[in-house]
C-alpha cells in the first residue's frame, strides 16, 4: 500500500506554509498541494519553497480539488488535510494503517467489508471560536446503518483509491468554494457507507485545526456548513428515500433548533446564534439541491 498527502488550499499562503511544515515530515510516498484556482501566485510560490508538488484546480470548489488531488497521484490511499490545520508526527502512518489491516466487519452479503475511507481527531489550536473539532478517544468501525453526520470530516481524511473510483469521486458541486459551501465529505462517507465500505475512526491520528476565525466569520462559516449539509440531507433523501433523511442528523432543521433552544436556556446565546445561522442555511441547501438533476450519485449543474 501506497500513500499520498494533499492539502487543498486557496488564497491562505500563510496557513498554508505552516501547514507543510507538519506534513513534511509525515511517512508518505508523496505530498502534493492542490491550488484551489488561487486569484495570485502566493499558493505555489509556497509549495515550491517548501519543495512540494503543486497542481491548479481549474476552479474553486473543495470536493474539486480533491478529486483533482485524486488524480495527480497514484498512490493507493490519499490522506486529506486543510491548510489551516496541523498534523501531529505520525498522523499519516496511524490513519494509513487502517487500509493494510485486514477488515473487521462484514457487509450486507456475509463478506469481509473492504475499508474505504478513514478519519481521525481534529483538536482545536488557537484562540478562536472553536469550529469542526472531532475529539472522540476511541476507536470505531462504521457500517452502513451509521450516520455520517457524526463521524468526522475532511479536514482529517483518508480514502482508498478503490473506493474513490467506485464512487466517481467527490461531488463537485458541494464543498467550501461551490456554490453549496460544504458537505463534499459527509456525503462521500455516505455514500460509501451505502455502497457497502467500511469506515474507520483512528483517535491516534490528530490534527491540530487553527481556530482563527472571529466570531462573525464563525457565523458565516456555520451558515455555509448548513448550505452543504442541508444539500446532502437532500441528497440523501432523492436518492435512498426519506427514511434515510431522517436519519441524517447534520441536515435537520428541527434538531438545530432544538439545539439553539438548549443553548439559549443555558445562556449560550452565540451558540443559539450559530445554529439560527446554520438553520437558514439548512433551507438555502435544501431548496437549490432539490433543483439540481442527479446523474450517477452526483448533483449537476441545469
Amino acid at each position: 500500500m501506497t500513500l499520498a498527502v494533499v492539502v487543498c488550499s486557496r488564497d491562505r499562503p500563510d496557513q498554508l506554509r505552516e501547514c507543510l511544515r507538519a506534513v513534511s515530515g509525515q511517512d508518505a510516498a508523496d505530498i502534493l498541494v492542490v491550488d484551489s484556482a488561487s486569484t495570485s501566485s502566493a499558493t505555489a510560490d509556497v509549495a515550491r519553497a517548501a519543495g512540494v508538488r503543486c497542481i491548479r484546480a481549474d476552479a474553486p470548489g473543495l470536493a474539486h480539488a480533491r478529486n483533482v488531488g485524486m488524480r495527480a497521484t497514484t498512490a493507493d490511499v490519499v490522506a486529506f488535510t486543510d491548510d489551516d490545520c496541523r498534523p501531529e508526527a505520525g498522523w499519516a502512518h496511524a490513519i494509513g494503517a487502517h487500509f493494510a489491516a485486514p477488515p473487521r466487519d462484514g457487509n450486507q452479503n456475509g463478506d469481509p467489508a473492504a475499508v474505504g475511507f478513514a478519519v481521525g481527531r481534529v483538536v482545536a489550536a488557537g484562540d478562536g471560536e472553536p469550529v469542526s473539532v472531532v475529539l472522540d478517544a476511541s476507536p470505531r468501525t462504521y457500517g452502513e446503518d451509521d450516520d455520517p453526520s457524526h463521524i468526522g470530516h475532511g479536514a482529517n481524511l483518508a480514502v482508498s483509491r478503490a473506493c474513490w473510483d467506485c464512487l466517481g469521486g467527490f461531488d463537485d458541486m458541494l464543498g467550501v468554494g461551490s456554490g453549496l459551501r460544504s458537505g463534499e465529505d459527509t456525503d462521500f462517507l455516505w455514500r460509501a457507507l451505502r455502497e457497502g465500505w467500511a469506515g474507520r475512526y483512528e483517535p491516534q491520528a490528530v490534527v491540530g485545526h487553527n481556530q482563527w476565525r472571529d466570531r462573525r466569520s464563525a457565523l458565516l462559516t456555520s451558515y455555509g456548513y448548513g448550505v452543504g449539509a442541508g444539500a446532502v440531507r437532500t441528497k440523501v433523501r432523492r436518492l435512498a428515500g426519506s427514511s434515510a433523511a431522517h436519519g441524517f442528523a447534520a441536515g435537520s432543521v428541527r434538531a438545530t433548533l432544538r439545539q439553539a433552544g438548549t443553548d439559549l436556556r443555558a445562556g449560550y446565546e452565540f451558540g443559539a446564534a450559530t445554529c439560527l445561522t446554520r438553520v437558514a442555511g439548512l433551507v438555502v441547501g435544501r431548496l437549490v439541491a432539490s433543483q439540481l438533476p442527479l446523474v450517477h450519485g452526483h448533483l449537476t449543474p441545469r
